[in-house]
């Protein structure tokens, strides 16, 4: 008889060999734990990264308390510089302006000049009134000669007892009246001379003169405006004399002092370097001298943190290739004021 082969055609020996070697598979999937499954501790691809981010923060937190601590920061804080605002002191229509925004002017220099025709008319006639009580003086002097002379005379003849007392009387009056006449006369002079001073005061008003050095950084009429006394025609800038007036809040005053160094950026020169020193503390707070000032008097009454404003001389740190930059009135800066 033939041996039956088994149905499935594969070799018994093949299939007993798979079968021996499926435990061995399932033994090595059972030591290996699925990554789900480890705890987020054990994972090293996860915990040193994590360990390396730590251990950056926290070295550059302690930094950065080792370089505040002994300093006061803000960025509350702008160039500032002397200003002047030239305006006129009469009333009047502009001729001509002699400079325009951004030119640079000496003092004494000539920078507007008014329409001086009225003014001019008037100083005519104050010198016409001027001569005619000048001549005043001279009728009345002549009045005041002759009224003496008469009462000397009549004062003879009256202790003489050749004319009457009340001849006298009369001469004595009229003696008194010339004297009277005469000295309004030197009045009248005083006067008109003084209404001519006047007339040619304002005459110099109409030509105005730069009353300090600097940059013109603004210009508010053009000419043909007729300007009021006291109205604004150039605002003026020393561009020679510049610091730093930064706005330090009240609790930082303390440890503030006069000549601490200082660390000043500005925004419009990131990569240059700024030092400073300080030389004035403000005497009161900023907000004192706001368009409405603060009124704790009220019920609602909400405390804020008051800025003292603080002024701080300014040097640039110029380097060989760098060149020196022009800081205008202003500009944006932070500051870093190393306390003791």
């Amino acid at each position: 008889m033939k041996e039956e082969t088994p149905r499935s055609g594969k070799d018994p020996q093949s299939v007993h060999g798979l079968n021996s070697n499926q435990p061995q598979n399932n033994n090595r999937n059972e030591d290996e734990e699925p990554v789900e499954s480890v705890p987020l501790y054990k994972n090293f691809k996860v915990t040193i990264p994590l360990f390396i981010v730590v251990i950056g923060i926290a070295i550059g937190s302690w930094n950065w308390y080792l370089g505040m601590r002994d300093y006061i920061s803000t960025d509350d804080a702008y160039v500032d510089a002397n200003r002047v605002s030239v305006s006129a002191k009469i009333l009047g229509r502009v001729d001509s302006l002699m400079t325009d925004e951004g030119d640079t002017v000496r003092e004494g220099e000539t920078l507007v000049k008014i329409d001086d025709t009225d003014l001019r008319a008037q100083e005519a006639q104050a010198r016409a009134a001027l001569a005619l009580a000048e001549e005043s003086i001279s009728l009345a002097k002549v009045s005041l000669d002759k009224a003496q002379t008469d009462f000397q005379r009549t004062s003879t003849q009256f202790k003489e007892n050749i004319v009457p007392k009340e001849q006298f009387d009369n001469t004595q009056s009229e003696l008194e009246s010339a004297r009277a006449r005469y000295n309004i006369a030197v009045a009248q002079v005083g006067t008109a001379r003084a209404q001519l001073g006047v007339i040619e005061s304002q005459i110099k008003n109409t030509v105005i003169q730069s009353p300090m050095s600097g940059v013109i950084s603004k210009r508010w009429i053009l000419p043909g405006d007729v300007v009021q006394p006291g109205q604004p025609i150039f605002s003026i800038y020393d561009l020679d004399n510049l610091w730093i007036t930064a706005n330090l809040e009240e609790t930082n005053l303390a440890a503030l002092h006069v000549n601490d160094s200082v660390e000043v950026s500005i925004d419009s020169y990131p990569n240059r370097k700024f030092t400073g020193t300080v030389f004035q503390i403000g005497s009161n707070t900023a907000s004192q001298f706001s368009l409405i000032p603060p009124n704790n008097a009220s019920g609602n009454f909400t405390k804020v943190t008051q800025r003292v404003p603080v002024k701080i001389s300014i040097y640039q740190v110029v380097n060989r290739n760098q060149d020196p930059v022009q800081l205008l009135p202003g500009m944006s800066a932070e500051v870093k004021v190393k306390v003791h």
